[in-house]
C-alpha cells in the first residue's frame, strides 16, 4: 500500500545528505533557501493537495492503468497534481512499458524495474528524467570526446551493479526529487554500450552532485 507523505514530511525528506550547490555554495536547507525554496514550498503544496484526492489512503497517481479508458481518467489529475507528480507518473509509466517490451530479451531486468516501481509508489518519492548530456563537441561520437564526462557512461562492473560518471544538463527538477532516472540523450550505436545506461539513482547516493 502506497504511505502518502504530507507537505512537510516531502520538506523533510530532503534532509537526507543530499549535495546540492548553488552559485558555486553547498545548500544544506533547501526548503528555507531564497531560490530553490518556492519550488520546493510547491513541490510541498502539490502532496498536500493529492492528500484530498487519495483514494483509500492511496495516492491518486499510484498504479498503472490497464486500459486507455483508465490513463485517459489520470491525464487531468497528473496536469494538476504538479510538475514533479507529472514526471514521477511519466516515468513510472516509461518504467513500465519498458518492461513489458524487454520480457524477452532481457527478461532478469523486469523483476528489478517493477520492484523499483512498487517501492517508488510506497514511499511516495518524486522522480526527475535526466536525459540530456553535456555532449561537449557534438560532431564526435561520446567515446572521442575530449572531455570523456560530457556523456554519461559506465566506468566499472561488478556483481553488485555498475559504477558511472558523467554529467546531464538542465535538469531543473533534480534539487527538489528523490530519485534520478537517467537514460541516454540519444541512441548508442555498437562500441558505445557503455554509454547505453539506464538506471535510477537516489539523489543523496555518494557522489552525485546537483548543481544550480
Amino acid at each position: 500500500m502506497t504511505s502518502m507523505m504530507t507537505g512537510e514530511e516531502y520538506k523533510a525528506s530532503l534532509f537526507d545528505g543530499r549535495a546540492t550547490y548553488f552559485e558555486g555554495k553547498q545548500i544544506d536547507d533547501l526548503p528555507a533557501h531564497p531560490i530553490l525554496g518556492p519550488p520546493v514550498q510547491r513541490v510541498a503544496d502539490d502532496y498536500d493537495w493529492l492528500l484530498t484526492q487519495a483514494v483509500d489512503g492511496q495516492s491518486p497517481i499510484s498504479g498503472v492503468p490497464t486500459s486507455s479508458e483508465e490513463l485517459r481518467e489520470k491525464v487531468e489529475l497528473v496536469h494538476r497534481a504538479g510538475m514533479m507528480a507529472h514526471v514521477t507518473y511519466t516515468s513510472i509509466m516509461t518504467l513500465a512499458t519498458t518492461a513489458g517490451r524487454l520480457s524477452e530479451s532481457v527478461p532478469q531486468y523486469i523483476e528489478r524495474i517493477h520492484g523499483f516501481i512498487e517501492d517508488a509508489q510506497r514511499r511516495d518519492i518524486r522522480i526527475t528524467q535526466c536525459i540530456t548530456d553535456a555532449k561537449g563537441d557534438r560532431s564526435r561520437p561520446p567515446a572521442k570526446q575530449d572531455d570523456p564526462d560530457a556523456y554519461l557512461r559506465v566506468v566499472d562492473r561488478s556483481g553488485d551493479g555498475v559504477v558511472i560518471r558523467g554529467a546531464k544538463l538542465h535538469i531543473s527538477a533534480a534539487a527538489p526529487g528523490h530519485h534520478l532516472m537517467v537514460m541516454p540523450t540519444t541512441t548508442m550505436k555498437p562500441g558505445e554500450e557503455d554509454y547505453a545506461i539506464a538506471c535510477a539513482i537516489p539523489v543523496n547516493a555518494p557522489g552525485v552532485h546537483i548543481t544550480n
